[in-house]
C-alpha cells in the first residue's frame, strides 16, 4: 500500500491569524494600562506638589502673622523687647498661637539673642544679650524670629505632615551715633541750679509753659555763633536766638519734636517736628558686665597711640591706695569701665560728691582726698577703637584726638565712645572760683598747667574725636561762666544728654563761646565698642527680613 505524503499549503498557513489578535490586543491593553498609571501618578504628583506648595505660602503668611504681632506689640510697648518676649511655651517648647481668622495656620515668634550674647541666651532685664553691640555692624539692632505652620499632605502611613518657614526680622530705631546732637530736655541741668528742682523740670517745654515752670527750669538759646554740622535731634522744643544754622545738606534731618522758639534758625538740614522719643537709658551700668578693663575710684587714663594702643595712668584700690599703671594695652573687647569704691566704713558704691560747675574740683583735691566716686579723667590719641564708661563722671582733661584730614575730619577706623551716668565734662579750672551760683561767680583768671595744682589747666580750642553720652545729666563746661574766653569747642563725633549743659555763659563770657559740633559720619559704619541704645516712644521699623 503506497502512502501520499502530507502535504500543506504553506501560503494559507502563513495567511491564517489564529493566535496573533489576542497577542496584540494584550499587548494594547499592557500599554495602555502603563499610560493611564503614568497619568495617574502624575496627577497625583502634582496634586500633592500643589498641596505642599500651598502650604508653604499659608505657612509663610502665617510667620508673616506672626512678625506683625510681634511689631504690634513692640509699638503699643516699645521697651518690651527688653523682657525678651515670645509666645507661650511648654516644657521649654514654644506653643503654636492661631492665626486670627483661619482654621490650620499657626505662628510662634521669639526674641533671639545678640551675638555676642554669653551662652546664646537672651535674658530679660540684660539688654546686652539682645541688642547687637559695635562688634557687629547692626549696632543697636535686636532680631525676632516667627515661624509659621500650616498642615500639608497625608504620610506614608496616614499621619499628617506640616510645612514650616521661618523669617528672622531685624528692628531698629535711630540711636544716639545718628545725631551730632541729641537732648532729651532743652532745660539747664537741674542739679546745677538752687533746690535742684530735678522733678518739676522733668516735662517738655509746652507742659513747662502751660504750668509756669519757665523761671524754675531755665533753658538758653542756641545762638548764631553755634555750628550743628549734621543730624539733630529733640525731645524738646529748642530756644533759639538769631539765626544759627542747623545741618550739612537736606539729608540731615532736624528733628524738633516740640518745635522752636525765640528766633529764626536756619536750617540748612529739613527741619522735622514731632517724631519719635528718644531718652537716654536710666544707667550706664551695664557696660560694667562686659567691661575687659574694670576700676574703681578715681582713675586718670592718657591714651596712647602706637602698635598697640596703650593706657598710662592711675587708679585706687580696694584699700583706698593709689596705683600706677603704664603703657597698658586697651582691652580686647576695647570696654573699660569705672565704678565707684568701698568707702573707709566700706559702703560700697558710695560717692558722696555732689558735682557743681561753679565751686572747685572737690574730687580732685588732695586734702579732702575721697578717691571713692567712679570718675575717670581722659586725654590722649589713639587709633583703635575703645568705650570708657563711668558710674560718677567723664572728664575731659586735655585734646582727645585719632587720625584726620587737615580740614579736622577724622579718618580710619577707629571710634572712641565716652559715657557717664552723671556728667561728660570738660576740665576748667579757675582763680577765684568758689561760689555756688553762676550769677555770683567771679571773673577770675583760667588757670594754666604751670598754676593749675594738678598741672592740666585749661585747654583753649579744645578738640575732641568722640561720642559722648550722659544717661543723667549733661555735657558741660566746669566754671563755664568764670575766666576768660576758651575760644572754640570742637567736637568730631556725637552728643547726647538727658538734660542741656552748659559750656559758656554767652559771647565774650568763660567757657567755649563757639560750639562747633561735626557729626562724624563713620559712625554710621565703625562705631565704638558696646555703645548704648536710647529708650525710645515709637519709632521702631523692620530693617530687614531674612528666610
Amino acid at each position: 500500500m503506497r502512502i501520499k505524503p502530507v502535504t500543506v499549503n504553506a501560503r494559507r498557513l502563513a495567511r491564517c491569524e489564529q493566535g496573533y489578535t489576542m497577542f496584540f490586543a494584550l499587548m494594547v491593553l499592557f500599554v495602555s494600562g502603563l499610560l493611564v498609571t503614568g497619568a495617574f501618578v502624575a496627577v497625583q504628583g502634582d496634586i500633592n506638589q500643589t498641596h505642599t506648595s500651598t502650604a508653604q505660602r499659608k505657612a509663610y503668611y502665617a510667620a508673616q502673622a506672626g512678625i506683625q504681632v510681634y511689631l504690634s506689640q513692640l509699638n503699643s510697648s516699645p521697651n518690651i523687647w527688653t523682657t525678651c518676649p515670645h509666645t507661650p511655651e511648654t516644657a521649654g517648647k514654644l506653643v503654636p498661637v492661631a492665626v486670627p481668622g483661619t482654621s490650620d495656620e499657626t505662628y510662634t515668634y521669639e526674641t533671639l539673642p545678640s551675638s555676642t550674647a554669653p551662652g546664646g541666651t537672651c535674658k530679660a532685664g540684660e539688654p546686652a544679650t539682645i541688642v547687637e553691640s559695635a562688634a557687629v555692624t547692626a549696632d543697636g539692632t535686636f532680631r525676632a524670629k516667627a515661624t509659621g505652620i500650616a498642615p500639608s499632605v497625608k504620610g506614608p502611613h496616614g499621619e499628617q505632615l506640616y510645612e514650616e518657614r521661618s523669617i528672622v526680622t531685624t528692628f531698629s530705631h535711630s540711636g544716639f551715633l545718628n545725631y551730632v546732637f541729641l537732648s532729651n530736655y532743652e532745660v539747664e541741668d537741674p542739679t546745677t541750679l538752687p533746690g535742684k528742682p530735678v522733678e518739676a523740670c522733668k516735662h517738655y517745654y509746652k507742659y513747662r509753659t502751660e504750668h509756669g515752670l519757665t523761671g524754675t527750669c531755665p533753658s538758653f538759646p542756641f545762638i548764631e555763633e553755634d555750628e550743628v554740622k549734621g543730624p539733630f535731634h529733640t525731645n524738646d522744643a529748642s530756644e533759639i536766638s538769631g539765626k544759627p544754622e542747623f545741618g550739612r545738606s537736606k539729608k540731615d534731618e532736624i528733628q524738633m519734636n516740640e518745635g522752636y522758639y525765640g528766633g529764626t534758625p536756619v536750617f540748612v538740614g529739613t527741619y522735622v517736628k514731632g517724631g519719635a522719643t528718644l531718652a537716654p537709658p536710666p544707667t550706664d551700668e551695664e557696660l560694667l558686665k562686659t567691661a575687659g578693663y574694670k576700676f574703681k575710684g578715681r582713675t586718670v587714663i592718657e591714651l596712647e597711640e602706637g602698635s598697640p594702643n596703650t593706657m598710662t595712668g592711675s587708679t585706687y584700690n580696694a584699700k583706698g591706695e593709689k596705683e600706677e599703671f603704664t603703657k597698658r594695652p586697651f582691652p580686647a573687647n576695647g570696654v573699660v569701665y569705672v565704678e565707684n569704691a568701698e568707702t573707709v566704713n566700706k559702703i560700697v558704691g558710695s560717692c558722696t560728691i555732689e558735682y557743681s560747675p561753679f565751686v572747685y574740683d572737690k574730687n580732685y583735691e588732695e586734702e579732702e582726698a575721697k578717691p571713692y566716686c567712679g570718675d575717670v579723667y581722659v586725654k590722649g590719641k589713639y587709633t583703635e577703637s575703645l568705650t570708657v564708661g563711668s558710674q560718677h563722671d567723664v572728664i575731659v582733661i586735655g585734646p582727645i584726638e585719632t587720625t584726620h584730614e587737615g580740614s579736622g575730619k577724622p579718618t580710619g577706623a577707629a571710634t572712641l565712645g565716652l559715657i557717664a551716668n552723671d556728667f561728660v565734662r570738660v576740665y576748667h579750672p579757675v582763680t577765684g572760683s568758689g561760689t555756688s551760683t553762676k550769677a555770683n561767680c567771679p571773673g577770675g583768671t583760667n588757670q594754666t598747667k604751670s598754676t593749675d595744682p594738678r598741672k592740666w589747666g585749661s585747654t583753649p580750642n579744645l578738640v575732641v574725636d568722640a561720642a559722648i553720652l550722659s544717661t543723667e545729666n549733661s555735657w558741660i563746661v566746669d566754671n563755664f561762666s568764670c575766666g576768660e574766653s576758651l575760644k572754640e569747642l570742637t567736637v568730631w563725633g556725637a552728643i547726647a544728654q538727658n538734660w542741656r549743659g552748659r559750656v559758656t555763659l554767652g559771647p565774650g563770657g568763660g567757657g567755649y563761646p563757639h560750639k562747633n559740633y561735626n557729626y562724624d559720619e563713620r559712625l554710621q559704619t565703625e562705631q565704638p565698642p558696646n555703645f548704648l541704645s536710647p529708650e525710645t516712644t515709637g519709632g521702631w521699623k523692620v530693617t530687614r527680613e531674612t528666610e
